[in-house]
């Protein structure tokens, strides 16, 4: 459906903030029902109260950068690691979220005068090196950092990615774009250049636990055997922490679902289900092998379709190998403890976007399970789909995982 645009333009975040007034069929506007109640304050001390939504099918992408505080032990070398560089949320678990500057400055334009002397007779060039010019009036940029706090009570900090979100209130329907850097007009300073500061949500909004149990059902792990999951959205790795014998904990997944892999008994399983589609298998492995990528040693596991979105899930056994040619050997990794030449391991899910119509596949994340690092002679270990990983029932904040009682209502 078109909108017909009946609005104004509004400095408020990135260089603008495009406010629109929409107009709503039926008096319910698209995506209505994701919508919550919520208080939008604004440097300038302005504050908006109404029903804040995303555009419909859309998430706010948070990029956690280096030294976030979202860590966990690197299952090789035991050092603490950013394990989620990017997290997808939308706002059904959000209890606020907040923006602040993270650096601020009044810029000028320039350019680089290049003088270059040369003389014909003696062949010479005078390289002195070329100056700045400054030109035009000065104008203020600014570097926006964000905070979201979920109802579990956990909080990530990061640089939000553009998002836009939509305020609907008495007057209207307002459209705001959130972008983490904002740049003003020549001539007008920081104070000019108003933001947006905080999403403080006045409902409850969706309960989620900041962690997740996951009981194994006639399953038993020892304490060299392992649990990771992997979020379905974001492709999160979130490693599990064991209690007890059948057992795990998973920490942080902000209310998504997940998928499940093991180590077990020195063999590697993950959560999969055991259809299979030929077609689109053969398709998926012939891509597989023509994407030219780290690892060079690339076998696929399974796949799974989601065509609500178009997409396809690959799972995929890993390695880089090395090789030796005549320039000398090319591939592997160079490791000071070993001494010697490594070849990295991961077992891991592929997301592509799906062209159905023509047949090809894009791929547009990833999302590791396992990584180990092997020496050359070591062999690749050998990974398998598991049913009973994929059979999971939810009940409250605990994922039972094997065969549910018939007579279970739980969520799937």
């Amino acid at each position: 459906m078109r909108h017909r645009n009946t609005g104004w333009m509004k400095k408020v975040t990135g260089v603008f903030v495009c406010v629109c007034l929409l107009a709503w069929a039926g008096g319910r506007a698209v995506g209505a029902s994701s919508a919550r109640m919520a208080a939008v304050y604004f440097s300038d001390s302005t504050v908006l109260t109404g029903k804040v939504r995303l555009s419909p099918g859309r998430k706010f992408k948070l990029n956690i950068p280096k030294g976030g505080i979202l860590k966990t032990k690197d299952m090789i070398t035991g050092a603490d690691v950013q394990y989620g560089k990017v997290k997808l949320f939308d706002f059904a678990p959000v209890k606020e979220i907040r923006f602040y500057p993270e650096r601020e400055e009044m810029r000028r334009a320039w350019r680089f005068l290049e003088q270059t002397e040369y003389d014909e007779k003696t062949a010479v060039a005078d390289y002195t090196p070329a100056k700045k010019e400054y030109f035009g009036e000065p104008y203020p940029v600014r570097y926006i950092a964000a905070t979201a706090v979920f109802t579990s009570g956990e909080s990530i900090q990061g640089h939000m990615y553009t998002a836009t979100v939509y305020l609907k209130t008495d007057k209207g329907t307002r459209r705001f774009v959130l972008r983490s850097k904002q740049r003003g007009k020549e001539g007008t300073g920081l104070d000019d250049l108003v933001y947006m500061t905080r999403i403080k949500m006045l409902d409850e909004g969706k309960k989620i636990s900041p962690n997740i149990t996951v009981k194994f059902e006639g399953m038993s792990f020892s304490p060299e055997d392992a649990v990771t999951a992997v979020t379905r959205e974001s492709l999160t790795p979130l490693p599990g922490r064991a209690e007890g014998e059948d057992t795990f904990v998973i920490d942080s997944a902000f209310g998504e679902d997940f998928y499940l892999g093991a180590r077990k008994d020195g063999k590697y399983i993950v959560g999969w289900p055991e259809t299979k589609d030929t077609a689109l298998f053969a398709l998926t492995a012939d891509h597989l092998k023509r994407q030219r990528d780290f690892y060079n040693d690339k076998q696929l596991l399974g796949v799974i379709e989601n065509e609500s979105d178009r997409e396809v899930l690959a799972l995929v056994n890993l390695r880089r190998r090395h090789a030796s040619t005549h320039f000398g050997s090319i591939g592997g990794e160079w490791d000071h403890k070993v001494g010697g030449i490594v070849e990295p391991w991961r077992l891991s899910i592929w997301r592509w976007k799906y062209d159905k119509a023509n047949r090809e596949l894009i791929l547009t994340g990833r999302g590791t399970f396992f990584r180990v690092i092997f020496r050359p002679d070591d062999p690749t270990p050998k990974a398998a789909i598991s049913a009973e990983l994929w059979d999971m029932s939810r009940r409250g904040d605990t994922v039972v995982v094997g065969k549910a009682d018939e007579d279970d209502n739980s969520e799937k």
